[in-house]
């Protein structure tokens, strides 16, 4: 079963001019096997389009957790992910 993570930047305000998401989710060292940044400004997914994005790949097991970004750029998840399909 393929397993998914949405990552949700809580406060968006933060995002650094020259931020690149994917570079960034990259650093995340988790055991999943697809990751999505949200979050609530243009040009980034919400969580809803986000969670139909992973579906149509086939990802069967979808979670969200909540992220803030650190002094450098580098995306800090806090919380637990919640499961949200699968």
């Amino acid at each position: 079963m393929k397993k998914g993570l949405i990552v949700y930047v809580t406060d968006s305000s933060s995002l650094p001019q020259n931020f690149e998401p994917d570079k960034a989710l990259a650093h995340l060292s988790l055991s999943y096997d697809s990751f999505v940044l949200a979050a609530s400004i243009d040009g980034f997914y919400d969580i809803p389009a986000a969670w139909h994005f992973m579906l149509t790949r086939g990802i069967e097991n979808v979670s969200c957790v909540k992220a803030r970004l650190d002094e450098t750029g580098d995306i800090e998840l806090y919380g637990e992910p919640l499961r949200l399909y699968g």
